[in-house]
């Protein structure tokens, strides 16, 4: 079963250059964005209904979980159900493409105490691959981590799946 995970993790990572031509353009458009950088930009309706801090920690912790570079031991703490994803992230972590890959947040807009919307674009090598896409974040035992359904809806994406997105 972990070698199963595995290669499907791999084959994941291997094909979201594949995947970006498939779904450039599926990204939410209702909000205006500021350019892409490594850190946040709030967007003025964002602005409104999110305080800085709050803002930082949802864009910190998608940085941190799609950063190649990061270890699967911290990209667990950042995402909900992340035990359950252990085993992709760690594949995902062998993966020399996956090392590549980077994300910038463009905006973040809170929709609830614990639940907030994240434009974001996945980068390889510095390239966009998945630009301006919408995912979650969620609040839990007061630290926000990238939704689940987020990486999940990635994954199936690229043609895999975890047993955590069940």
């Amino acid at each position: 079963m972990r070698n199963m995970l595995r290669r499907k993790a791999m084959t994941c990572c291997g094909v979201v250059a594949l995947a970006a031509v498939a779904v450039a353009g599926c990204g939410d458009d209702e909000e205006s964005t500021a350019a892409p950088s490594t850190s946040s930009v709030v967007t003025s309706a964002a602005a409104a209904t999110a305080d800085t801090a709050t803002v930082r920690a949802v864009s910190d912790a998608y940085l941190l979980f799609f950063d190649g570079t990061v270890a699967a031991e911290e990209k667990i703490a950042v995402v909900e159900k992340g035990a359950e994803f252990e085993p992709v992230l760690r594949a995902q972590g062998e993966n020399p493409q996956a090392k590549t890959t980077s994300v910038t947040v463009s905006a973040v807009k809170i929709t609830g105490a614990d639940a907030a919307d994240v434009t974001y674009s996945l980068l390889m090598n510095g390239t966009p691959v998945l630009p301006d896409q919408t995912g979650q974040a969620v609040r839990e035992g007061g630290k926000w981590k990238v939704a689940a359904a987020t990486y999940c809806a990635l994954m199936a994406i690229q043609g895999g799946t975890s047993p955590a997105c069940r």
